[in-house]
């Protein structure tokens, strides 16, 4: 079912170029964020061919987040762990919604990734991610090609009932389309890094982000348990 929806769509949208995407109900998924100071320039430059720019926090710094996700109720895609390198980005239309833009957007299953690639213009691509709990602890791996690109871990906790509002800018087609979700569960936010740590692999990525990264030092963690959310259809945003 799920590749001849993407035979369908993409032969709708290369012909025609109407979008018969829909919403996706995420009904059951948790999350699990660690956030770090970077380098605003290099993040800069990197973004600079999908015409959107990032969020500066401090002279000459920006935020990386790293977030584990384990989807496991989710419309036509099915479960799937995915994990999002991503940055605050400047707002290119009036929303009071967090903008982000994801550097990379791994996923651990080919339903999860051709939608996010082809309809909502995310850099989506298959990956090894594994996400445990024990001990109360939390350990998000992520490898790819045999290598490991990074892990991190945090304490896991439960927060109060929230809701969020996130849009996340892609590029589809030469186009940027703007994708917005919209969590709500027991969410628990803190504005220091506790005992949360990242190790960064060999992978080409890891290197990257070396070169991204102020330091290794987690200054802020999320996370969502019992989340559900709709994933809204994309839309355009013409400045490209």
């Amino acid at each position: 079912m799920n590749t001849i929806l993407k035979v369908v769509w993409n032969f709708i949208f290369n012909i025609s170029r109407q979008d018969i995407s829909f919403s996706a109900r995420y009904s059951d998924w948790s999350f699990y964020l660690i956030e770090l100071r970077a380098r605003y320039q290099t993040v800069r430059d990197l973004l600079a061919e999908r015409s959107v720019i990032p969020k500066e926090i401090a002279p000459g710094e920006t935020s990386l987040q790293i977030v584990g996700c384990e989807m496991r109720k989710v419309q036509v895609a099915g479960p799937y762990n995915e994990l999002s390198i991503q940055v605050p980005v400047e707002p290119l239309e009036n929303s009071p919604n967090a903008k982000f833009t994801h550097l990379y957007l791994p996923v651990n299953t080919e339903k999860a990734r051709w939608p996010g690639v082809d309809i909502m213009g995310f850099p989506k691509f298959l990956a090894n991610i594994e996400i445990m709990q024990e001990n109360n602890r939390i350990l998000c791996r992520l490898a790819a090609e045999g290598q490991l690109i990074l892990e991190f871990k945090m304490d896991h906790r439960t927060g109060p009932r929230a809701h969020y509002r996130w849009d996340y800018y892609g590029v589809r087609k030469q186009r940027i389309v703007k994708t917005t979700m919209d969590p709500e569960g027991f969410i628990s936010e803190e504005k220091s890094g506790g005992n949360a740590s990242l190790v960064l692999g060999n992978h080409k990525i890891a290197d990257t982000l070396r070169e991204i990264l102020i330091s290794h030092e987690v200054v802020g963690t999320v996370i969502g348990n019992n989340v559900s959310s709709t994933l809204k259809k994309p839309v355009y945003v013409d400045t490209m």
